[in-house]
């Protein structure tokens, strides 16, 4: 795999924060009950991916990492489109 250049890298990572606001209260579909926040993004380095850094607000605060590309994705349940994470209030 070719390396993207720091200003691609770069230019996606902007892409990603008009997507996914930085600060933001997001719920995942499975557990609205539960928030996380965002605290970043990420460039995986095998695959030069965006991914979204978010911690849980529950429990030990454990931070997780996803790509922006299933951070941002609908899901199917019981036959509706949802989104896998939608911003709180």
């Amino acid at each position: 795999m070719e390396h993207l250049s720091e200003l691609e890298l770069r230019h996606r990572l902007s892409e990603a924060e008009a997507l996914v606001e930085k600060g933001a209260r997001y719920a995942h579909y499975k557990h609205p009950e539960q928030s996380y926040s965002v605290i970043g993004f990420a460039i995986r380095e095998d695959s030069q991916d965006v991914c979204v850094i978010y911690e849980a607000e529950y429990g030990e605060t454990i931070p997780f990492i996803r790509t922006l590309a299933s951070f941002v994705e609908s899901v199917e349940v019981d036959g509706v489109s949802v989104p896998r994470f939608s911003r709180l209030p």
